[in-house]
């Protein structure tokens, strides 16, 4: 028998995957939102919010697609990336002073690893 996703896990990553799809639409429509002083009418900074944007789509439907899927190795690389993501925004949030970014970075980087390790043990 398969090993099986704790509850726990399964809805703490279901949520994970939505913020990832709530967070990757509203960077396409709204950027502004995030990033107070940065101008996105600028095509530039336009450009780099649509690949942030793909990016955060990306990760939040792989881990949708794990939990759809029951498997749990696919769910631990996909939370593996997302805290691997989250690990380089504390390093950002740290590098501009931006506190809020950086307990944010943490606690997705640490709960999302720590599912993945107890994955492992499932």
């Amino acid at each position: 028998m398969p090993p099986r996703i704790p509850t726990w896990i399964f809805i703490l990553s279901l949520l994970i995957a939505l913020l990832g799809l709530f967070v990757g639409c509203s960077l396409y429509l709204t950027p502004g939102t995030f990033i107070k002083d940065v101008d996105f009418a600028s095509p530039g900074a336009r450009y780099l919010a649509s690949m942030w944007a793909a990016r955060q789509i990306t990760l939040g439907a792989i881990i949708g697609i794990a939990l759809f899927r029951r498997s749990v190795p696919m769910l631990q690389l996909a939370l593996g990336a997302y805290s691997i993501m989250n690990l380089q925004d504390l390093a950002i949030g740290l590098n501009r002073g931006d506190a809020g970014l950086a307990i944010g970075a943490s606690i997705f980087m640490l709960g999302p690893a720590f599912m993945a390790y107890r994955l492992s043990k499932a």
